[in-house]
């Protein structure tokens, strides 16, 4: 039976002053405690290792509670949790790229911390296990974990924004955060727009293309889904239930009288605008002098990091304008703003959101943000809530669901000072309808169903990950190529180049054939019995420079031309080609060239090639896109053929193939089995070749990307080590000698 297992940077225990766990009421362990789930927790304490007084009893006592903690030293702490995780990466996937702070020591304890959450992990887990890993601290551990060759399901979950990929790209480290979250099975966020901009960082800093539920790395389909979190909508209906909650209903509400209550709830950070809200306040105050009391705006701000200069220096920059407020515009018994720096229970908490007037949410950027669903939840008149309305910033990731509330804009202070004026002069009736509109949804969608959809989505990824290297892909193909050989019949080999034998770069005419693969080629070329082909879109001069062995066939720009063994140099496969469309489609392909910077265009004798790999990732895919409907609408009545391959789009004549040339030259050669490999569009048409059943026919995909007509996939690791095996195996049998 397989066992599921929580990460996060904190566990949900808190040690009593004698050193016993005791539960806390954190956000993710109160989603995961209302959803029945069974598991392990694996995380940090909250306490250095050399402030342990008994490291071994403290780690045997919270495994007894069914916790796994992971232990750290003050120096990885300062540089992994103050250091990179809240001072350089919290920042900036809040967009406040001007607080977040680079310092080079960081990274590697970043490092380490993760190095040490993984040990802890994999001291714990087996095969066919569940781990499901969250947020920002631990951007490495997914890596670490499929790395270890333990065949685990691995989720993520993102519990903060994902900023833009011009925000993201200037982390110095971004690459390794991408590669690091790429090794988990499914990778979850708030909002389809911070899955949108993930998508945009993996496509410009690593260039891997990606679905939009999808991205393929290293062979593997990495699912990304949009998983909205709930609020503890069991936690709060039993608190409701409670005499606390009465007690403190009936105690605000008397404290109140007739007064109206504007209520925020947010942890005292920069992200949450709390200065903005505020200035808003002040203005709502200056501009109504007759409302002034009868409102109280009562702002619950829960301390967090006071051990950082930066949130010391907020808490008493909140503190000033508050006392400046309430100077100005109170009076002999009435503050209209109210500053309570502290958390409440969560009956008490109920009880002030179920007699808010109003709740004004307003972060200047948020991952989800909890306290508008909490909000709207208590608003139930069975348990005493009046009718209220949600005032919400529009860049929180829950205005995503919460479309009833009234939306602002959170830097825009008139604007939601105005809200407030909305706020206060709605009627009943327009509150409650828009309550009413939200709450069905909410209470279905609490972070009980958050948590059991992402774990049953999860846990229903098969276990086994498809290899693709040559030990799984071609031990029989090896074996019915060497039999045909060995019994007197031919085998042929058709190899595509770039992307199938040698990895792409930025430039063409970089990619090199690499030590390796030219000594390779005059081994199968100097077995009896074997053909071997390179069946390239490269042009022919590249060919004849870098693979100079005579008995090796060379197929150019496509199947337009060949070298062929014992002949006096290159040949047309076609005599009769008409290149008089190249006159109609050039222009295009020109446009193309000035609109977008970093695109070039390679003239073959048969074909056009559009080069877009040095362009921006998604304005060249974007505009290879719209070229590629022009270029199909142009030429519907030409002699051509339009293909988009790798970072190309090539216009090509008909007759000219690669299918074409490969079918002509096993008309010719007659073997007993044929492999055509390749990894792109051009490569389909030997892939479709329909050649009867005399020949054992075998199409190999290099990669994973896109729909195939190939039988078989592969990377080039894989095929490469295929060939190498084969020519191990026909290079020692004496009988094949030349």
């Amino acid at each position: 039976m397989s066992n599921t297992f929580i990460v996060s940077n904190r566990l949900p225990v808190r040690l009593d002053d004698a050193g016993k766990p005791v539960r806390t009421t954190g956000g993710l362990a109160s989603a995961l405690a209302g959803s029945g789930i069974e598991a392990t927790w694996v995380g940090w304490p909250g306490i250095a290792s050399e402030q342990m007084e008994n490291e071994a009893q403290l780690v045997a006592t919270l495994k007894e509670s069914g916790i796994v903690p992971v232990i750290l030293g003050e120096e990885i702490i300062d540089g992994y949790y103050h250091g990179y995780a809240n001072s350089t990466v919290w920042p900036l996937l809040h967009y406040m790229i001007e607080r977040a702070r680079f310092e080079p020591e960081w990274f590697p304890f970043y490092e380490k911390a993760n190095r040490a959450f993984a040990e802890a992990i994999l001291d714990v887990v087996e095969d066919s296990d569940t781990v499901w890993i969250h947020d920002y601290h631990l951007f490495l551990l997914p890596r670490m974990l499929r790395e270890s060759g333990k065949k685990l399901r691995i989720a993520f979950f993102l519990h903060t924004p994902f900023p833009s990929s011009e925000i993201f790209r200037a982390l110095s480290e971004r690459r390794k955060i991408l590669e690091g979250l790429l090794g988990a099975d499914l990778i979850g966020f708030h909002t389809y727009n911070y899955l949108r901009h993930f998508r945009s960082a993996v496509l410009r800093v690593l260039g891997v293309e990606s679905n939009v539920g999808s991205v393929q790395q290293e062979q593997r389909e990495v699912s990304l889904g949009v998983y909205p979190i709930g609020h503890d909508h069991r936690g709060f209906s039993k608190a409701m239930q409670t005499a606390e909650y009465q007690d403190a209903l009936n105690r605000h509400a008397a404290e109140l009288a007739e007064k109206k209550l504007f209520i925020s709830v947010e942890r005292l950070d920069y992200t949450k605008g709390i200065p903005q809200k505020l200035d808003a306040i002040r203005l709502f105050l200056k501009e109504n002098e007759a409302e002034r009391a009868k409102i109280v705006f009562v702002i619950i701000a829960v301390p967090s990091r006071g051990d950082v200069d930066e949130y010391v220096q907020l808490t008493e920059e909140v503190q000033r304008e508050v006392g400046a407020i309430n100077g100005k515009y109170g009076t002999v018994g009435h503050a209209p703003v109210q500053f309570l720096h502290r958390s409440f229970p969560q009956p008490e908490l109920a009880a002030l959101y179920a007699l808010a007037d109003a709740c004004l949410v307003t972060p200047l950027i948020d991952g989800m943000n909890l306290v508008a669903k909490e909000y709207i939840d208590c608003k139930n008149e069975s348990t005493g809530g009046r009718p209220g309305v949600l005032i919400l910033s529009e860049f929180a990731g829950a205005a995503q669901e919460l479309s009833h509330a009234i939306m602002v804009n959170p830097y825009d202070v008139t604007e939601t000072a105005r809200a407030i004026t909305q706020a206060l002069t709605m009627s009943d009736n327009d509150k409650q309808k828009r309550t009413l509109a939200m709450q069905d949804r909410l209470r279905r969608s609490d972070s009980s169903a958050w948590a059991t959809t992402i774990l049953n989505e999860v846990k229903a990824i098969p276990l086994t990950v498809r290899e693709v290297n040559a030990t799984t892909q071609f031990p029989m193909i090896t074996g019915r190529v060497v039999k045909a050989v060995q019994e007197g019949g031919r085998a042929s080999l058709f190899l595509d180049y770039d992307g199938t034998l040698r990895d792409f770069v930025s430039k063409p005419e970089d990619a090199v054939p690499d030590p390796e693969l030219l000594p390779l080629f005059d081994r199968l070329c100097a077995i009896p019995g074997l053909d071997v082909a390179v069946v390239s879109g490269r042009p022919l001069e590249f060919l004849d420079q870098h693979f100079p062995n005579p008995a090796l066939t060379l197929v150019a720009e496509h199947g337009y031309r060949w070298r062929r063994p014992d002949t006096d140099g290159w040949e047309l496969v076609h005599e009769h080609i008409d290149t008089d469309w190249i006159d109609v489609v050039m222009p295009l392909l020109e446009q193309a060239v000035d609109l977008t910077p970093g695109s070039h265009l390679e003239e073959k004798q048969s074909s056009i090639v559009w080069h877009y790999r040095q362009t921006d990732p998604e304005f060249g895919l974007w505009r290879a896109h719209g070229l590629l409907a022009e270029l199909t609408d142009v030429t519907a009545s030409l002699p051509v053929a339009v293909h988009h391959g790798k970072k190309i789009v090539e216009v090509a004549s008909q007759l000219v193939n690669k299918g074409q040339a490969v079918k002509a030259l096993i008309s010719d050669w007659h073997p007993n089995i044929a492999i055509v490999a390749g990894d792109d569009q051009t490569d389909e048409t030997m892939f479709a070749l329909e050649l009867g059943n005399e020949l054992d026919f075998v199409s190999v995909k290099v990669g994973d990307e896109g729909a195939t007509r190939a039988k078989r996939r592969t990377d080039i690791r894989g095929l490469r080590n295929f060939l190498v095996q084969l020519s191990e195996e026909l290079g020692t049998d004496p009988a094949l000698k030349r």
